[in-house]
């Protein structure tokens, strides 16, 4: 078994530099029954998962490759023939994963019922697995690549995905075969690539997302109009207004209150999407270096939450911590940065683990900048 959480690159007559942070399961030492397991576990606050093999059944263990870029994951992974489920009670035990998973199977085909939306992933096409949404597939023998993306991100950076659920891009469309070559040579450049080379790989994705969404050949029904994203921006800038709501914002685009709600509804309602862009900015200044010397619910204040209390349990529900924790975080993480990953040389138990705790901690690490 070969397990990588992060290491060295060395080269000769030439400084040492780090790598991205790699967690990985792959066939060797562990009996089959135990690497499965461990794979199961990598994967268990999005998906869980079972295999379709009987047990006297010979067959390869799963094996993955999960790679942390700081605002988002990138997994490579084969497996046999298993289903997929994420039902309620594992949306609401981890509620903090309901990520947009970016989907390519270079083998294998998918068949997914995703909130109520039914497809089937075949390989060469990009589709988007929505886990904030019920997920119930059944997967033949695969390879895929898979990107994660934290559901902030998306509302961040491209809120014409956040309902996304099935294929990307029409058929045969240049938007399609750009972004399946991206998620392919991430494939082959993320092994040797160094941690200097996240904020550039992190804003070509972002950038070629966005630019791919306007471009005008999506085919999934699910993509948010061009109105929701202007909402969205607006939003973000009047987040330390008071007057924020339904009403401003229906007469500032001249739209209906049935009409606002329609846009909203798979983000969980106008004010909801409101509150969680006012947790997002608290966050961010909590924890950034200009803003040590404030207090945490001075901070609050600003953007409109007026009982401590009430924000430090919103606060916890939505980042799984305190807002003194992530005060905390901030504090440790200037001059050093973010530390993603455990030592080097952990075992194939270690690297489960962390594959599990990225995908718990993915919305908090989505919000450094």
């Amino acid at each position: 078994m070969w397990c990588h959480a992060t290491g060295r690159n060395p080269v000769k007559g030439q400084r040492m530099s780090t790598l991205i942070p790699r967690a990985s399961l792959v066939t060797g030492s562990l009996p089959a029954e135990q690497q499965e397991d461990l794979w199961c576990q990598s994967i268990a606050p999005m998906l869980e998962s079972r295999s379709c093999r009987q047990p006297d059944q010979a067959g390869k263990a799963p094996e993955i490759h999960q790679y942390h870029l700081g605002r988002f994951l990138y997994i490579d992974t084969i497996f046999s023939r298993r289903t997929f489920r994420r039902d309620r009670g594992l949306m609401a035990r981890h509620d903090d994963a309901d990520h947009l998973s970016l989907q390519l199977f270079v083998d294998g085909r998918n068949q997914v019922a995703n909130g109520g939306i039914d497809y089937t992933i075949v390989p060469g096409k990009v589709y988007g697995v929505n886990l904030a949404y019920s997920v119930e597939a059944v997967a033949e023998d695969s390879d895929a690549v898979v990107m994660v993306l934290p559901r902030q991100l998306v509302l961040d950076e491209v809120p014409h995905l956040a309902g996304l659920r099935g294929q990307v891009f029409a058929d045969n469309s240049v938007c399609n075969h750009l972004l399946r070559d991206h998620m392919l040579s991430l494939r082959r450049l993320l092994p040797s690539a160094s941690m200097d080379s996240i904020p550039a790989l992190t804003q070509s994705l972002l950038g070629l997302l966005d630019a791919l969404m306007g471009h005008g050949d999506t085919g999934a029904a699910q993509v948010q109009t061009a109105m929701f994203a202007s909402i969205c921006r607006h939003i973000d800038s009047q987040l330390n207004d008071s007057d924020l709501g339904v009403e401003s914002i229906c007469a500032k685009f001249r739209c209906s209150r049935a009409t606002l709600y329609r846009l909203f509804k798979p983000h969980g309602g106008v004010r909801e999407y409101i509150q969680r862009r006012r947790l997002m900015a608290c966050f961010k200044v909590i924890t950034g270096s200009r803003h040590m010397h404030r207090g945490i619910f001075d901070i609050a204040l600003d953007f409109g939450f007026i009982s401590p209390s009430h924000f430090s349990h919103l606060f916890r529900s939505h980042f799984g911590m305190s807002p003194s924790e992530a005060r905390d975080m901030g504090v440790q993480r200037c001059g050093k940065g973010l530390d993603l990953a455990m030592p080097s040389g952990g075992s194939a138990v270690e690297d489960a683990e962390r594959m599990w705790r990225w995908a718990k901690s993915l919305t908090a690490s989505a919000a450094w900048r």
